[in-house]
């Protein structure tokens, strides 16, 4: 592997001594950051368990925003979990062998309803996605100009993908900025909050994309 990989893993009370086996001889660019939730001795901390792992992933993009590798391999703290099959290794290999710029792995996780646009959830997450998105997300990323508007249908949830620098630098770091301090300081539930961005990861870095970079 030719190419520098930064692997973030979200882990909140859970071992992850597994992760040691990301620095093999032919992952020899790869860096492991483990970051917290509640845990001030560890530097990588998020001061409050809120926003499931996307408040953690907007931390690294914050803290590095400007010294990225080019390629990050966001995951929760499990080897193995429901939505993806097999063990995260074998898709860690399959996104890199991939040649994508963004490649979720969550192969088992795909969203039958377009939940993000309809009341499927309540009138309450209808209406609170849609005036988050007005205020966070549509300054960037225009709703009106979305190629179709049901954009969760079909896609891949509970957020693990591999993504180029190039990506997540199209947008500015004062974006992720601002969904960072909001979700550390929203008073809704994390399965509420997380859900928001872990709708709209793809849209960020995939549906907001005009070219890709092969990661061979």
């Amino acid at each position: 592997m030719q190419m520098a990989v930064d692997v973030v893993v979200s882990r909140y009370n859970r071992p992850t001594e597994w992760t040691e086996r990301f620095y093999q001889p032919h992952r020899d660019r790869v860096r492991v950051l483990i970051y917290d939730k509640e845990t001030p001795s560890n530097p990588y901390n998020i001061p409050i368990n809120r926003g499931n792992e996307a408040s953690v992933y907007l931390k690294y993009i914050v803290d590095h925003y400007n010294s990225l590798p080019e390629y990050v391999f966001f995951i929760h703290d499990e080897e193995y979990a429901w939505h993806h099959s097999g063990s995260i290794f074998d898709r860690f290999d399959e996104a890199i062998s991939s040649g994508k710029q963004y490649y979720n792995i969550n192969d088992n996780a795909i969203m039958e309803e377009s939940y993000a646009i309809s009341e499927v959830h309540g009138a309450f997450c209808h209406f609170a996605f849609l005036a988050w998105y007005n205020a966070y997300i549509d300054p960037y990323i225009p709703f009106a100009s979305l190629p179709k508007h049901d954009f969760t249908k079909g896609h891949r949830a509970s957020a693990q993908f591999l993504v180029h620098r190039d990506r997540i630098r199209r947008l500015p770091r004062r974006f992720y900025q601002n969904l960072y301090e909001w979700i550390i300081t929203t008073t809704m539930e994390s399965q509420v909050s997380g859900r928001f961005v872990e709708w709209t990861w793809h849209v960020f870095w995939d549906i907001n994309s005009q070219h890709q970079i092969s990661a061979k």
